[in-house]
C-alpha cells in the first residue's frame, strides 16, 4: 500500500476497457493518483479509475527497450520531436487514465506537464510496449486495457512485440480505429508518422 491506498485494485468485470477481476478498491481520480508515491518494485497504472499493478521489467525488456529507443532517438531528433521511455502520460480516455508508456514520441519540441504534476498531458503520436507476462494482456490487441486507450485516446500509430521479437505488431490510426500494418520479409513496419521502415527487435530504421 502507498498513502493508505490498496496496491491491488484492478479494473471491474465488464469494464468497457478491459477483462479484469476485480480486487481492491476503486475507482481513484487521476489527480489523486499523481501525488501518490510509486514503489519501485511494485509499480501501478491507473486506467479508467482503476488501479493496475504494473510488474517490473526484466534485463531483456530493458534491453529491448534501449535498443528501439537509441533507434528511435536519431529519428526523432532529426524532426525536432520529443521521445522518452517510462514516463508518466495522463490519456483522455477512458477518464481518469495514466500510464507508463515504455517509449512515447511527441510530434513537439516542447511537451509541459500538467500544472503541479511530472504527468505529461498530451497525448503521444506513437507508443510503442515490450511485452511481458503479466502485461501481455493488457497491452494486446484487440481488447487488451492500454490497446483500447491508446486507440481512444489518439495515438497514431502503437507497436509491442516480445523482447526476442515474438509477436511483434504495429498499428495506425484510422477514423478513431487501430488498422494493422503488414512487416516485410526483413520484419520491418512502413510508419507514414515516421517516415521510415522501423523494426522493432533487432532494432533498426530505414527510408
Amino acid at each position: 500500500m502507498s498513502n493508505g491506498k490498496p496496491r491491488a485494485a484492478t479494473l471491474p468485470r465488464g469494464a468497457d476497457f478491459g477483462r479484469l477481476d476485480p480486487e481492491g478498491l476503486g475507482p481513484t481520480r487521476a489527480g489523486d493518483f499523481e501525488t501518490w508515491e510509486q514503489d519501485e518494485e511494485n509499480p501501478i497504472e491507473l486506467i479508467g479509475g482503476w488501479v493496475l499493478p504494473m510488474p517490473p521489467g526484466n534485463f531483456e525488456a530493458g534491453e529491448s527497450s534501449l535498443d528501439l529507443a537509441s533507434v528511435l532517438r536519431a529519428i526523432a531528433k532529426e524532426k525536432g520531436w520529443r521521445i522518452s521511455q517510462d514516463a508518466r502520460h495522463r490519456l483522455p480516455v477512458p477518464r481518469d487514465t495514466v500510464v507508463y508508456p515504455d517509449i512515447a514520441i511527441h510530434r513537439a519540441r516542447v511537451v509541459k506537464y500538467i500544472p503541479g504534476t511530472e504527468t505529461i498531458g498530451r497525448v503521444p503520436d506513437l507508443v510503442v510496449e515490450i511485452l511481458g507476462k503479466k502485461s501481455y494482456d493488457r497491452d494486446i490487441a484487440p481488447r487488451g486495457v492500454k490497446f483500447l486507450a491508446y486507440q481512444s485516446s489518439g495515438v497514431q500509430e502503437y507497436y509491442y512485440t516480445w523482447p526476442d521479437g515474438r509477436e511483434a505488431s504495429g498499428f495506425a490510426l484510422r477514423r478513431g480505429m487501430y488498422v494493422p500494418l503488414l512487416r516485410d520479409r526483413e520484419g520491418f513496419f512502413a510508419s507514414a508518422l515516421l517516415d521510415h521502415r522501423v523494426r522493432l527487435v533487432e532494432a533498426a530504421a530505414k527510408r
